[in-house]
C-alpha cells in the first residue's frame, strides 16, 4: 500500500499549490515531496513574485516562507488577507525555521492558518500537516460570522436601512479595506514602538469601528488613542495585543456581510 493511500494523502493529488520559498534547496525538497504526493506546484522565489503569481491564478493552498527578500512572508500573508476577493479566504500555511511561540503568535496575527516548521524531513507528515491546516480553514469558513458582542446590531441594521443595500455593500468594501490597513499599521507601530503611527491608526479606527456598530472595538481604539497621545507606548502595545483579535473578529463579520450581499 502506498504512503498516499495509507495516510489519506491521496487528497493532495491534482491540488494546485503555490510554494513561496527563496532557498533553492528547500524549493527542491518541498517540490519533490509535493509532486510525489500528486500535487501541482508553482514556485515563487521571493515575496514579490508570490504576489504576482497570485494575480495570475487561483491556488488550492499557499505555502509561504516567512523569511524572503523584497517582500517578507508576513507581508505576503497580510496582503492575502487584505484582498477584497476570494483570495482572502485561501488556505495559507507559513513555512519557517523559527517555530517558537513568539514566532507562532506573529504568524497567527497576520492571518496564517498555521505553520510547518523547517526543515521538512517526512513526506508523510508534510502532507498530513497541509491537509490538517486546510481542513481547519474550511471548518472555520463554514461557520457563520459570530457577531455577538462584536457588533451592536441595532446600530448596524439602522445604518443598512438608512443607506440601502447597494450603498451598504460599497461601504462594507471600504470598511474591510480600512480595517486591514489599520490592523497592519497598529501591528507595525506596536513592534517598532512608533507612537505617532499608533496615534494615527487608532484615531481612524475610532470612526471606522463606530460606523458599523463595533462599539467594543471603538472603545478599545479610543483608549489606544489616549495612550498614544500620552506617549505611553508600553501601555499602547499591551492594549493593541488585546484589541487586534477584536478587530479581526469585526473584519470577519464585515467580510461575511459583504459576501452575503454580493452572492
Amino acid at each position: 500500500m502506498s504512503v498516499e493511500t495509507e495516510s489519506g494523502l491521496e487528497r493532495l493529488k491534482g491540488m494546485s499549490i503555490l510554494l513561496a520559498e527563496d532557498n533553492v534547496t528547500n524549493q527542491l525538497v518541498a517540490t519533490q515531496m509535493l509532486q510525489t504526493l500528486g500535487a501541482e506546484v508553482d514556485i515563487a522565489s521571493d515575496g514579490a513574485i508570490a504576489l504576482e503569481r497570485l494575480k495570475e491564478r487561483v491556488y488550492d493552498v499557499l505555502l509561504i516562507d516567512i523569511e524572503m527578500p523584497r517582500v517578507s512572508g508576513l507581508d505576503v500573508i497580510r496582503a492575502i488577507r487584505a484582498d477584497s476577493g476570494p483570495l482572502a479566504e485561501a488556505p495559507v500555511i507559513a513555512l519557517t525555521a523559527y517555530a517558537m511561540q513568539e514566532h507562532r503568535d506573529k504568524i497567527a496575527k497576520v492571518g496564517a492558518d498555521g505553520l510547518i516548521a523547517k526543515p521538512i524531513t517526512s513526506i508523510r507528515q508534510f502532507g498530513l500537516d497541509i491537509l490538517s491546516l486546510m481542513d481547519g480553514r474550511r471548518a472555520r469558513s463554514a461557520k457563520p460570522a459570530e457577531s455577538a458582542g462584536l457588533i451592536e446590531r441595532t446600530i448596524y441594521d439602522s445604518l443598512a436601512a438608512s443607506i440601502g443595500e447597494e450603498v451598504m455593500g460599497e461601504l462594507l468594501t471600504r470598511v474591510e479595506a480600512d480595517l486591514a490597513s489599520i490592523r497592519a499599521r497598529i501591528d507595525t507601530a506596536a513592534e517598532e514602538g512608533d507612537v505617532d503611527e499608533m496615534r494615527g491608526a487608532s484615531h481612524i479606527l475610532v470612526s471606522v469601528a463606530g460606523a458599523v456598530g463595533a462599539v467594543r472595538l471603538q472603545r478599545h481604539a479610543e483608549k489606544l488613542n489616549r495612550l498614544a497621545n500620552d506617549q505611553d507606548m508600553d501601555g499602547a502595545a499591551a492594549l493593541a495585543a488585546e484589541a487586534l483579535p477584536e478587530l479581526d473578529g469585526v473584519m470577519r463579520f464585515v467580510i461575511a456581510e459583504r459576501k452575503a450581499k454580493t452572492a
